[in-house]
Order: structure tokens, then sequence, then C-alpha cells
């Protein structure tokens, strides 16, 4: 199979495994969709078996039906009894003052009053009719709630001028019971009605008790963030509607007009004078029953009470937020500052004059018999005799028993690879114009899966905000919503911004390849023998293409923040396998040039991974499980005999035969070989990788962690994190150095990574539980009044991955004039 054909094979695969993920996420915001209006409709519906009526009963317009009309005054009860024949009408009326700040809440209340003749409650205002039974029926757990008392708010539009206006509604309550049924109704006024900017409210809700509020934008003032707190974790819905008549206030009309959310304890909300130009109403609303928040149906206590705090907030201003924007770019046009300068100090090669003598370079140059050339660097190779020289002396590193004259033998790949220990030069013979051309369809690969990835994904992504836009329903999306800046059609614009960094240093890492690629090329221009027998072989292909990666994460974190939830993580998460998988491909060819993984291999394991990150999804049971662990561990036996036997083995029907001749042979030859690996460094390597890998794997079938994406990223970035470990502790052992620049790097991704991380595990949001559950995690913003804690982890991973990257890139300078028959394979 050319390459071509690979390439057109990946492409395909890449663009079916798009698709699929597309496809699965728009079923499941379909399902959601389904399920949220299949709950609204089994709530807000009175179930008939539930609620029958009296067929014997005398219908009350057969009969005469007698009104009384009372001229009613604020602040008075009024207890009386109707039935059947007769209804009561109270007049009130009032003036609506500037100066005073109140509304008008209307409370009916009957002890006596049943489900199957319930007592009709009107209100009539002038621009809004509303209207209630008793008892009220709400759905919970344990069946229908009833409430035998409801309190409602009239209708307050605000005034347009500081004067005074008379207003005038009737309050209206009638049954169809032939029985009388006793009520209590009064109508007293609510102070402190319009809220203004700073000030500290609390009011207590129940489910048949909403209240509401009043919001005017002062002048200047652009956007405002409404805070709510609670003392307990009770269910209820906060709503923010417009300055018009009628306001829904009732839990199963809340969701018609603005925008809304539930909550528990906590949450935030940030309103615009663009969707509300004249100011807003925002509404609380106890739930019956904690359903809607967690999930679960259990038995609430009867008649619950729940105590709400609310304050709002100015967000940051123009000022403020363009401060916090272009700060941000400044601090990442440092790096690009710091990288321009290390460029002055490092502007050329300082090549030695003298090299190291190269065995490979002595068996590769036609000479006379016994002689071998040091090369000097700007000169022409000087030829030295060996008979003539002194060969036995203690500071020399030649010796004639050293060099193998069987010229088979060095091409001989089954030879080669299977020698007890191996150096950099018997695996490195396929030339460095190949290994280029193949490190490089990395790249153009990448480039193709990110292309096909990301344009689904944006474009699912913009659906999502379009719907939060246009419906209002704020659960859709887990927002830190204490920290959450709007901007234009996004809601949450700077948890978007904040992956910049991936963007920008992902491109300083490339710039840093390329520069070093130029200035390799002008060496190997003037000396050729460098690319040929001199350091580790130099492909940069694997480098641009983790640079590329880098970039893509940032775009595709960004496409995620649009509107984060579960079914879409694994756009967050999907190009950090690439990166972490990346990383290890480099490492391994470091020293293993000639066997490195395929480009259209290592991207076709890469889809199979994201295909279970698609299927865990929508599968958590734990069969599912169990079958990830089986081939989570295959893939890593398969892995370990490759890299022991250095590609030098098969799998077949005949390996079981091969295992026991092995076996059997290092019986006869005594017990003790059962546990002599050949391969000691590898066997140590690989021991403490599988023994890792089979933790994990307990981990995953034991505890069956919610968040599979990230469980997965947690397997490769442990096996990162030791190979990389295992590479530089292996590359200290053989007496190598780690010179100034690499150590530099280290400490920084080091210091970045903890700090990183202290930050990426104060989560601010968690989709494995509902929105309302999420919104306990919620924080207030860290830094400028407009970055929150994950906005920080944003930052901070992404100077990591550069730092970790710059680390890859300088580990090995302290061998770039070693002959590569002296750097050894681990």
């Amino acid at each position: 199979m050319d390459i071509t054909t690979k390439i057109k094979l990946l492409s395909i695969t890449a663009l079916v495994a798009a698709l699929l993920g597309t496809y699965l996420a728009a079923l499941q915001i379909d399902s959601l969709a389904r399920a949220k209006y299949a709950f609204k409709r089994n709530s807000h519906s009175v179930v008939r078996k539930d609620l029958r009526y009296e067929t014997n009963s005398v219908s009350r317009y057969q009969q005469k039906v007698h009104t009384r009309v009372i001229d009613a005054k604020l602040n008075q009860k009024y207890s009386f009894a109707v039935n059947s024949t007769l209804e009561y009408i109270f007049q009130y009326s009032y003036t609506q003052d500037l100066l005073e700040n109140q509304a008008l809440s209307v409370q009916v209340t009957s002890q006596a009053a049943f489900r199957e003749n319930p007592i009709l409650v009107v209100v009539r205002q002038q621009k809004a009719v509303l209207s209630w039974q008793l008892p009220l029926l709400l759905e919970t757990a344990s069946g229908w709630q009833e409430y035998s008392s409801v309190s409602r708010q009239l209708c307050t539009e605000p005034l347009k001028h500081n004067v005074s206006v008379q207003h005038e509604f009737f309050l209206g309550v009638s049954t169809s019971d032939p029985k009388n049924l006793s009520f209590v109704a009064s109508v007293s006024p609510i102070a402190d009605f319009v809220v203004g900017l700073d000030e500290n409210h609390t009011v207590a809700l129940t489910a048949s008790e909403p209240k509401y509020y009043q919001f005017l934008f002062p002048e200047g003032v652009t956007n405002v963030l409404l805070t709510v707190t609670s003392d307990d974790d009770y269910c209820m819905s906060v709503s923010v509607q417009n300055l018009t008549c009628p306001v829904f206030d009732m839990d199963h009309d809340l969701k018609y007009d603005g925008i809304w959310q539930t909550l528990m304890n906590k949450t935030g909300m940030t309103i615009s004078r663009e969707r509300f130009p004249f100011g807003f109403f925002f509404v609380f609303v106890a739930k019956a029953d904690d359903y809607e928040c967690t999930g679960k149906r259990n038995r609430p206590p009867p008649l619950r009470q729940k105590t709400v705090h609310f304050v709002i907030h100015e967000k940051v201003s123009y000022i403020d937020f363009m401060a916090a924007v272009i700060g941000v770019l400044g601090i990442f046009a440092l790096f690009y500052v710091g990288a321009f300068v290390a460029f002055c100090f490092t502007c050329r090669n300082t090549i030695p004059d003298v090299l190291e003598p190269s065995l490979l370079e002595a068996r590769n140059r036609p000479s006379r018999y016994g002689s071998i050339s040091t090369p000097i660097v700007g000169q022409a190779p000087v030829v030295r005799d060996l008979e003539s020289e002194n060969l036995s002396r203690s500071s020399s590193s030649l010796d004639i028993t050293d060099i193998d004259l069987m010229p088979d033998a060095y091409s001989d790949k089954n030879v080669v690879r299977t020698k007890t220990f191996l150096f950099v030069a018997d695996l490195s013979h396929k030339g460095s114009r190949f290994h280029g051309k193949k490190s490089q369809l990395y790249m153009w690969n990448l480039l193709i899966v990110a292309v096909f990835y990301a344009l689904p994904v944006l474009q699912l992504v913009i659906i999502y905000q379009k719907v939060l836009n246009d419906t209002g329903d704020q659960d859709l999306c887990y927002f830190n919503f204490l920290c959450a800046h709007p901007l234009g059609d996004l809601t949450d614009f700077n948890h978007v911004y904040s992956n910049l960094g991936y963007v920008l240093l992902g491109l300083l890492f490339i710039i840093n390849t390329a520069r070093r690629d130029v200035l390799r090329r002008q060496a190997q221009a003037n000396h050729d023998r460098l690319e040929k027998f001199y350091g580790i072989p130099q492909h940069y292909g694997l480098f641009y293409a983790m640079g590329t990666a880098l970039m893509v994460e940032g775009v595709l974190s960004a496409c995620y923040h649009i509107c984060p939830t579960h079914a879409n993580y694994q756009f967050d998460t999907t190009f950090m396998y690439i990166i972490s998988m990346l990383c290890m491909l480099k490492i391994y060819q470091t020293r293993h040039p000639d066997i490195n993984a395929e480009a259209h291999a290592a991207f076709s394991v890469l889809a199979f991974v994201v295909v279970l990150g698609v299927v865990s999804v929508f599968e958590k049971t734990l069969a599912f499980r169990i079958i990830f662990s089986v081939i989570h561990l295959l893939v890593c036996v398969v892995l370990s005999a490759q890299v022991y036997y250095m590609g030098r083995w098969k799998f077949n029907f005949g390996i079981f035969k091969r295992i026991y001749m092995v076996l059997w042979i290092d019986f006869q030859t005594g017990l003790s070989n059962w546990f002599r690996p050949i391969y000691a460094d590898r066997m140590f390597l690989l021991l403490i990788g599988n023994l890792a890998n089979v933790g994990l794997s307990i981990y995953g079938l034991t505890e069956r962690p919610k968040d599979f994406a990230s469980y997965m990223l947690t397997i490769f970035i442990t096996n990162l994190m030791l190979y990389t470990s295992f590479y530089i502790i292996m590359k200290l052992r053989h007496g190598e150095k780690i010179l100034c620049q690499a150590v530099f790097y280290i400490c920084l991704a080091s210091l970045s990574w903890g700090a990183a991380m202290y930050f990426f595990i104060n989560k601010a949001i968690t989709w494995r539980k509902r929105a309302a559950e999420s919104r306990v995690f919620n924080q207030e913003c860290a830094i400028l009044n407009f970055y929150d804690f994950h906005d920080i982890w944003h930052f901070l991973s992404a100077a990591s991955l550069f730092f970790s990257f710059m680390t890859l890139l300088t580990l090995d300078d302290d061998l770039a004039y070693t002959p590569r028959d002296r750097i050894p394979v681990f």
C-alpha cells in the first residue's frame, strides 16, 4: 500500500469518525429536548385519573349565581364562604407612586377546598389576568402535593414619570361545589419591589408563593450580574423577563419568556441592557421537589420553605473588559519577546573544529585496509594509518576488536535489532531523506484530521449557542455563571478567549522548530557528515505536528466552552489524546528512527480512541467498561512486545508455540533465565508501564468514573509521563548531559504544570451532575474581575505544554556532535 492510498484511507476514516460524532451528538441533543418536553408535559398537565370530578354534581350554571361585590381595602383580611350559587368579587383601587417602591401581593387561603371541586381565584387587571385554584396541585415524587394557600403578585409596570397613577383591579372567588367552602383573602403591599445596585435582599419562598422584583438600568450601566444564594439545597428556578405584563411566575409557565435556570444554593445571571433595554423583572419560584435539579425523586418535606438572598452588581466596564483582553495578549507577547532574544544569542551553530571519530563513517567510506579518517570540519579529512599508531593507549576510544568487518551484519535488521546493546547507528540505516518524508506525513495527516473534525464541531456548538439564546434555557450549557462575560452572541466569552494561549504558543513552537530546521539545513549544507554520522537524526515533522496539534486544541477547546456539556466534552479532549501520542512517538523516534510508527497507523489508533469516546457518551454500563479494559490491556501487551523486540516479532497462530519454545529452552539452561531478561532496560520500562496501566484498568472497573473522556486522557498522560521520566533517567544513567537550556525548560514545565493542576482540580463546573448541581461549584472571578480558575488553567496549561514541547526539542542537544555509534538506544 503506497503513501497516497494510506492518506486517502486515513482521510476517509477521519471523515467517517467526525460525521459519526456529529450525528451522535445531534441525537443526544434531540433526546435531551424530548426528555425536557416530556417532563414539562407530564408536570404541567392534570392527570385525569387523579382528578376525577363527581359526575352527579349539579352544574352551577344551571342555577342562579349570586355575586357579591365588596369594596375592599389593602392590608385587610376578608373571610367568607363560597358555593356553587354564591361568588365574591373584591374591588380594589390603589395609587402607584414611584417614591413608595411597592408592589401588591394577593393571598387566598382555604382549608376547606378539595381537588374535586376546587375554589377558583381570578384576578383581573388592566393589562393582565391571574388565575389559580385552591388547593393548588403540584407534582412531586410521592404524587400530587396540595397547597391550601397561594400568594401571587400583581404585575406592576414601571412609571414613565415621577407621578402618581391610580389603579383598579378585581379579585374574584368562586367554586362549583354546592357546599359552603370558607376562604380568607387579602391584598398587601411588598416593600422594596424595585431593587437597586449593590442592595442585599432576602426573601422566603414556597412552591405556592413565588416572588419577583423589578430592576431598572441606571445611566451608563450596560451589564449587571444577579447573584442568588440560599441557605438550603431545595430546588428552585430563577427567571429574568421583560418589563411587560403578564409576568410568568408559576413553575408551569416560567419558561415562556426571557431567560431562566434552575439552582439549589448558588447561581449568577448576567443580564445585558441590549436584551432588556428598559430593565427587567426577576422571578423566584420554589419547586415542589428536587427532581428537576437532581434527577432523583426523593420524598420532599411537606410545605417546605426556601430562603433566598440576592444582590445585583454591575459587571466589568468596557475599559476593564478591554484591559483584561489586551493584558492577556501582552503576557503571551512576552513569550515571543523571550524567543526573539534567545534567537539573537543563538543565531549560529557553534560546530567544533574537530569531531570525535565515527566508526560508522569509517565503515561507509572506502579506504585502504587498516585506516580510518578523522573528519576535520571545514577541512579535508585527515587519513591516519592504524598500523602506525599505538592503538593500545588507554586514552584511545578505538580498538581494532570494536570494528566488525562483516558488512552483511550491518544491513540485516534481524541481526542488528536483536543485539543486546544497540546504538542509534544500528537503527538509522534508512537515511535522513526517507525519515524526513515519513515524519512530514504526521503534519499533513494532522491537518486533514483537524479540518474534517473541527468544521462539524464548530457548526454544532454554534447551534447550541443559538438554541440557548432563542429559548433562554440556561440549563443547556454548564457555565460558571458567577464569572461569565458575554460578548455578542457568546454567553461566556472569557472562557472562549482564554484558549488563545494554546494557539499563540503552538505557533511560537512551530517558529522555534522552523528556526532549528533552517539552522540544521545550513549546517548540513556545509558539513554533510553531521547529517549522516553524528547526533540524533533530526526529523522535525513530528515537532511541526505537535505545534499544530496545540493550536487545534486551542480552537476545539474554545468550541467546547461556547456551550460546555457532557455531549461535547470530547471536543476538548480529542486533540489532547493526539498531543500525548505525538509526544510519545517523538520520544521513541529519537533513538528508534527506523522502526517508528507510520502516520496512518498512529491516526487510525486515535480514530478508534475517538470512537470509544463517542460511545462512552451513551453507553455507561459495566459491560462497556470491561470491554474497554480488555482492549486497553491487549494494546499494552502488543505494544510491549513491539518495543521489547524492536518490531522483530509476528502475531500469528505460531506465537504460542514460539513462547513455549523460549520458556522451555530457558528452563533447560537454568530456571533463573526466566527472570533474567535479555534487554534489561527495556524490560524495566515495560514492567513499570504495564503495572501502571493495570492499576488504571482496575481503577476504571472498580470506580467507574463518570468522566470517561478524562479517564482515557489520564491513561495517555500517565504513560507519557512515565516514558518521559524513563527517558531522562536513562539518559543520565548512560552518562549523557542535559544542557542548561533543557534544564531551564524542564524547571519551567514542572512549575507551571504544578500550578496548572491546582487550578484544574478546583473546578467551577461539573457536567457529571445536573445543571443546578453544577452551579454549586460556580466561583467568582479571580483575576481582573474577568478570569476565573479555569481561565487560569487555560493560560498555565498552554504555557506548560509549550515548555514541555521545548524540553523535547532541546533535550538531546548535548549529543549534536556525538557519533551515532556511541549513542545508546533505550
